[in-house]
């Protein structure tokens, strides 16, 4: 090889490794912000159909994360999703994400839907699902809406509510397992969406999540200005075995 050749040979490497660190800036720069929309299809087979089924994920809120999310308590999430995820200061407490599953299939299936949440090392992250929900707005008269959780900041104070079965962490507890393994059971703390309807009369469905940075009780000053809190993986699988999944990052 002589030197021209030589020389050609280490520009197309520095080349290469210059492209590989920027895919590893622009990624390391939007991991925190869990906003991306990511879709993937499968094609489902179960007994005597076939289909398609697909997955998209998409933020609904539009609070600024330049300063991150400001910790939240529990009890909080019912008022948090009235209010879109804005304090009273217009800071984010919160994001709000819709999950579209679609199965374009002439038969009904039911599916589960489940969330994996990857956390900064110190810090702890919850959702719940909400439910939009039509108001019209007092100030201008306009329709607008807004997102409830099935659950009050009132039940917190009831002994028989069991807070475990509508807020959960997220956590995957079967690291030696593929996530594919996710089940009631075992990962109630991932379960979004249990026996969910879709295809048939139903094409597709609309799910909708909301994710917030819990307060432990302790000083969190740390938090301020971090934009690199968490990422996830949301799964969603069929009673035939079926899987399809998209990241959030």
């Amino acid at each position: 090889m002589n030197k021209k050749d030589n020389d050609n040979n280490k520009k197309i490497f520095y080349f290469f490794i210059g492209c590989v660190m920027l895919s590893l800036i622009i990624i390391g720069a939007t991991f925190a912000y869990f906003v991306a929309s990511t879709s993937n299809s499968n094609t489902v087979n179960g007994g005597t159909y076939t289909s398609s089924f697909s997955l998209s994920v998409t933020r609904v809120t539009t609070v600024d994360m330049a300063y991150g999310l400001i910790p939240m308590k529990n009890k909080e999430a019912p008022h948090a999703a009235e209010q879109m995820c804005r304090d009273d200061n217009q800071n984010a407490g919160c994001q709000i994400y819709k999950i579209t599953v679609s199965a374009d299939s002439a038969e009904t299936m039911f599916v589960d839907g489940y969330i994996v949440l990857t956390n900064r090392e110190g810090i702890e992250t919850r959702f719940t699902r909400v439910y939009p929900e039509q108001i019209t707005d007092t100030t201008n008269n306009e329709e607008k809406t807004i997102f409830k959780a099935n659950y009050t900041k009132e039940d917190f104070n009831d002994p028989n509510f069991d807070e475990d079965e509508v807020i959960k962490d997220g956590q995957f507890i079967n690291n030696d397992k593929p996530v594919e393994n996710l089940n009631h059971t075992e990962n109630s703390n991932c379960l979004l969406a249990k026996n969910e309807q879709i295809g048939g009369n139903k094409p597709s469905i609309d799910i909708y999540v909301m994710i917030w940075v819990y307060d432990n009780g302790n000083n969190q000053d740390y938090l301020q200005g971090m934009e690199l809190a968490y990422n996830g993986l949301v799964v969603f699988n069929t009673a035939e075995g079926n899987e399809i999944k998209a990241t959030f990052d």
